[in-house]
């Protein structure tokens, strides 16, 4: 099952069912609670991060009917995540977090509005030592979401694309790829590297899109995947989108990958609140937060309304059993 090799799609309905065969959701998730931003919707977050003294979550605010959203900062005290005063308030949708060179670096989804209509959007990131001090650094390819940068033991820097849309039909025949590619300082990263990255097989079906959200360095070499997997269809006149949590391992050597396997559906929470019919069955995937113990707690957004944590098996653990073929390929 997870072994490295040039893979073929699975459709999102098999690996439903594969998952409910192994691990059938039983709505053991949490969802968490904000205080600071009354009758505000929170959801879409990063995973927790510790800096300027406080394990802090980047997580999207807006009114549940008003697309316009901004990212803001919380800090954990007990069961709760207060609102941090003072911290910056950014024009950003569904933000993540990463670490370069011993610094935050946040990303997230910068939308241009024609009035209700969205025209345009770019994924920006920022990057400073504490929450005061980010800055702009550059932004991503237009209309493309799900970039992802991790910095790997060797310094250098791995970079996952997800471009879609006509293009990618016309060339592709799918609706969304991954790519990735590598490289060797942040400095180089910037929309032509990453609109450049080649692409990787075996994620998504032609119908089916997704990408990553979180990147973890393993034990072995390898980099985890924490994304999500998505399919569509049309219920009652209305375009049902249906969003799972998922995982792969890559080696970034050889870019072959374990299949794609998911981790968490909507039925691994507790019901709740939505923001339109059409996203009743979401959770957006944020990542991981490994245990010692051999858990993890995968923390996603839930039907664009609600932040939820869950602890499931940790799913990057069997990646870091697998032994790397050695291979004198290099990577640009």
């Amino acid at each position: 099952m997870n072994e490295l090799a040039n893979q073929k799609a699975v459709a999102a309905k098999t690996l439903l069912a594969d998952f409910y065969q192994t691990r059938k959701p039983e709505r053991t998730g949490v969802v968490q609670v904000f205080a600071g931003v009354q009758h505000y919707d929170v959801y879409n977050p990063s995973i927790p991060f510790f800096i300027d003294g406080m394990v802090v979550m980047a997580a999207r605010v807006e009114y549940r009917h008003d697309e316009v959203s901004r990212t803001m900062f919380f800090h954990q005290q007990g069961d709760q995540w207060i609102l941090i005063p003072g911290a910056p308030v950014l024009d950003l949708q569904d933000p993540f977090v990463t670490f370069i060179n011993n610094e935050l670096w946040l990303g997230g989804v910068s939308v241009l509005w024609d009035g209700p209509r969205c025209i345009a959007y770019t994924t920006h990131f920022y990057h400073g030592k504490t929450l005061w001090s980010l800055e702009f650094a550059f932004a991503g390819p237009n209309m493309m979401k799900d970039i992802r940068l991790l910095q790997m033991s060797d310094g250098k820097i791995a970079v996952f694309t997800r471009p879609q849309g006509e293009g990618m039909l016309e060339k592709h025949g799918c609706i969304a790829r991954i790519g990735f590619t590598i490289a060797s300082t942040i400095d180089q990263v910037d929309a032509i590297l990453i609109n450049q990255a080649p692409l990787l097989e075996g994620q998504f079906m032609p119908d089916e899109w997704g990408g990553c959200n979180q990147l973890y360095n393993l034990k072995n070499g390898l980099i985890g995947v924490i994304g999500h997997l998505s399919r569509g269809e049309h219920m009652g006149g209305v375009h049902i989108i249906h969003y799972y949590s998922m995982s792969f391992a890559i080696d970034p050597a050889t870019r072959l990958c374990t299949p794609v396997q998911i981790i968490a559906d909507r039925n691994s929470f507790p019901s709740g609140p939505q923001k339109n019919e059409r996203t009743a069955d979401v959770i957006f995937t944020s990542g991981l937060v490994r245990i010692d113990d051999g858990q993890a707690e995968l923390y996603a957004g839930l039907s664009d309304c609600q932040v939820g944590r869950v602890v499931i098996v940790d799913p990057l653990l069997v990646y870091e059993e697998i032994i790397r073929q050695v291979s004198n390929k290099s990577q640009e």
